[in-house]
């Protein structure tokens, strides 16, 4: 069994090299080449005020701002979409449209 030293850090040889950080959510990043910023399902969520779980509702009953499914797990939202899903939504009354 190994002992300590006083004084010297001990060593693992189970250590990995720590990975890179994830992206901010709030960080700026460079538009896209063609104009289309895309945001993660975080992002989106968080420029809305609702959940990451209720964008993954609205994408099943299509009531969400629309998506782009880039993988079968990675979905991206076109910051020009999220604007117009608001957009589409301004409303002056509570009455029925």
């Amino acid at each position: 069994m190994l002992q300590s030293i006083p004084g010297v850090p001990r060593i693992s040889r189970l250590t990995r090299p720590a990975a890179p950080a994830p992206e901010r959510a709030g960080a700026p990043r460079e538009p896209s080449p063609d104009g289309g910023d895309l945001l993660t399902s975080a992002e989106t969520a968080q420029r809305l005020g609702v959940s990451s779980k209720a964008l993954e509702r609205w994408r099943g009953t299509g009531a969400g701002p629309a998506f782009v499914r880039l993988s079968r797990k990675t979905i991206r939202y076109r910051a020009e979409h999220v604007e117009a899903f608001v957009t589409e939504r301004v409303r002056t009354s509570t009455a029925a449209a």
